[in-house]
């Protein structure tokens, strides 16, 4: 398939491959944001290691990273079976065989995963950048989906890594004229339908068939059990929390219009101050946002009571307002 737009994503990747320092770069955004797609198109035709990491013990991702490294000519892979700690194993990468003197280039997607295994790793690549990397012809990407551990605990003040990183880049959702482009021969009006449905969201676009009309899409894709849009929201309420089914309520609820945090309490039958937590924890992922007044003080914004609440994710709406209510 086409790779579409993320023009100006790609020019900025590019522009940090280009500098003749060493780059750390910090890449993430929600769940099928399309970053993965994004990092293997700047990667084309470019040396490098793309390791996609696996949700599975330390020992099992020291291995498959090994495995990567000793493949692309690490010289350790001549005399190891597999690095001992992460440390080896990154600073490693300085040794990596390069083409004419180019950037070695690693990508190291899902890395909330690693650092979920092992929590010293932020620490141990804090030291390794400070004292090697820093001074080496790489870039390094580490990219993630798990939006609250990325700025928590990798871009706050609190992390090791805080400063560190050369390049942010916040993977938002695609903009409308660039995910027109999935359906060059829809009317204007069937593409503001189908961004109101699905946003700018790459993998749910690609879902939907551009010879088929928007309807039979829906029928097909959305409301077909066994179908990948079928189960998305279950799926990403599974992969995001550990209440799924508490979570959907609230979702729900918002959804179908209640709006304010007491109306959202009387429908859901829960506590104002746990439907509170609740929310917040969805504005974290980006799933849900508050909207005030243009003229509301920031003292009436720290209020969970103040301001009304909607399900800002396309997709997420489209799907509780529509089709988990009946």
């Amino acid at each position: 398939m086409t790779f579409i737009g993320r023009q100006d994503e790609l020019a900025f990747l590019e522009d940090c491959y280009a500098s003749n320092k060493a780059q750390l770069v910090v890449l993430y955004g929600r769940r099928r944001v399309g970053k993965t797609e994004l990092l293997a198109q700047f990667a084309r035709n470019k040396q490098h290691v793309f390791f996609a990491s696996p949700s599975a013990t330390k020992d099992e991702q020291l291995a498959a990273f090994s495995r990567q490294m000793f493949e692309a000519g690490a010289p350790a892979g001549r005399y190891l079976q597999q690095y001992s700690d992460w440390e080896s194993a990154l600073a490693d990468i300085v040794n990596l065989p390069t083409q004419d003197g180019k950037r070695r280039l690693i990508i190291i997607d899902e890395f909330p995963y690693l650092a979920k295994s092992d929590s010293s790793l932020p620490s141990v690549l804090q030291n390794l950048w400070d004292h090697t990397l820093k001074d080496s012809n790489v870039m390094m990407v580490l990219c993630g989906s798990s939006m609250s551990f990325i700025e928590k605990e990798m871009l706050s003040e609190e992390s090791p890594l805080y400063g560190r990183a050369t390049g942010i880049l916040k993977l938002l959702p695609m903009p409308y004229w660039d995910a027109a482009q999935f359906f060059p021969d829809y009317s204007a009006q069937d593409n503001a339908l189908v961004y109101a449905i699905l946003g700018g969201i790459p993998h749910y676009l690609a879902q939907f068939d551009p010879s088929e009309s928007v309807e039979n899409n829906i029928r097909r894709t959305i409301l077909r059990r066994g179908m990948p849009l079928y189960s998305e929201t279950e799926f990403l309420m599974h992969q995001e929390f550990r209440e799924p089914a508490t979570y959907n309520t609230i979702l729900q609820a918002v959804a179908l219009g209640a709006t304010q945090l007491n109306d959202i309490a009387q429908r859901t039958m829960l506590s104002g101050s746990a439907v509170s937590t609740y929310l917040k924890n969805l504005m974290e992922v980006h799933i849900v946002e508050r909207e005030f007044p243009v003229d509301a003080k920031p003292v009436e914004q720290s209020k969970a009571m103040r301001g009304l609440y909607q399900v800002s994710d396309s997709f997420f709406r489209f799907w509780y307002a529509f089709v988990g209510s009946n």
